[in-house]
């Protein structure tokens, strides 16, 4: 089921079904304790026993059956957009034109909807912040046939950012699971460059098998990060980054997703996030700063971010309330 029918679903199931089904059954309950008239020819009982007839034939027909209406409507719109989404997808997936193409929409995205949230950025400031949704996924690549890392071994990073996000920002951080993908990347290895020479470097095959694997790995993400709303952020594991005194690379909103090694400290999947979601410069005056240079060693519960930080990760185009 696409993210967006689940999350309407639920919605459906949780604000309308489950409270109808609650004063159903307090009517069952009530009408079982009815007690006859004999006057009335015990129509009070019976007329109370309708009641309950008639809520639950509305339950079914409006809350049961338009679920599953609305559930295979949504489902198939949604497919239809993904694949839309996929195909443009592909486009972006082309050297050089698509690389170039990917830079401007996403920074185009970027800017719209900082826009559109700059007052949800003013609110938050000034500190109302209501729950949020960002959704994360992991893929890992194989090189020679091995997998670069095990779910296991990556499981405190996505741990981190549930973790992280949560208490300094009230973000309910969603992990969509690991990506195990047979696509062999260009060259049969995975160096990123976090420099210059990495930001125009991924304009050509490696930023092409990027975009492509993360398509196929995360179909059901394809529509969001076409329009931005609520794109999904993605983790490619990799053999390294250069240069070789940093575990991760973000290029910010040039892309939907950033680079780890494997062997990162368990803080740097969030660190990186942080940069995918505007953060762009380090923090190096407080060591348990999340965006501090080096955030090695310490737990999660113990990361901070400013007021200012904050706001800025909370409109970003990633984190959304629906």
């Amino acid at each position: 089921m696409g993210r967006s029918c689940k999350e309407i679903y639920d919605w459906i199931e949780e604000t309308i079904e489950k409270p109808v089904e609650g004063w159903e059954n307090k009517l069952q309950e009530t009408c079982k304790d009815v007690e006859c008239n004999w006057w009335t020819l015990c129509l009070n009982k019976v007329f109370c026993w309708l009641a309950w007839v008639l809520i639950k034939v509305i339950r079914f027909v409006l809350v049961t059956v338009g679920k599953w209406v609305i559930r295979v409507v949504c489902i198939v719109v949604n497919f239809v957009l993904d694949v839309v989404g996929f195909i443009l997808g592909l486009v972006l997936a082309i050297p050089i034109l698509g690389g170039i193409l990917r830079t401007v929409i996403n920074w185009a995205l970027e800017v719209f909807w900082r826009i559109v949230g700059l007052v949800d950025f003013v609110a938050s400031l000034l500190g109302l912040r209501i729950r949020k949704k960002l959704y994360f996924g992991m893929i890992i690549p194989k090189i020679n046939g091995v997998d670069l890392a095990s779910d296991a071994q990556m499981q405190p990073q996505v741990d981190s950012v549930i973790s992280v996000y949560k208490q300094t920002c009230n973000i309910d951080a969603r992990f969509t699971g690991f990506c195990h993908t047979e696509i062999s990347p260009p060259g049969g290895t995975l160096v990123v460059s976090c420099d210059a020479a990495g930001f125009f470097g991924d304009w050509w095959t490696k930023g092409s098998w990027f975009e492509f694997v993360s398509r196929i790995c995360k179909f059901q993400s394809n529509w969001r990060n076409i329009t931005g709303y609520g794109g999904e952020l993605y983790c490619f594991v990799v053999s390294s980054v250069d240069p070789t005194t940093t575990e991760g690379c973000s290029q910010a909103a040039t892309h939907n997703y950033i680079a780890l090694e494997a062997t990162a400290d368990q803080n740097s999947l969030a660190h990186e996030f942080g940069h995918a979601m505007m953060l762009l410069f380090h923090n190096d005056s407080d060591v348990l700063n999340l965006m501090h240079s080096t955030e090695v060693g310490h737990l999660p519960s113990e990361m901070k971010l400013t007021n200012w930080q904050a706001s800025v990760v909370r409109s970003s185009r990633h984190v959304t309330y629906f």
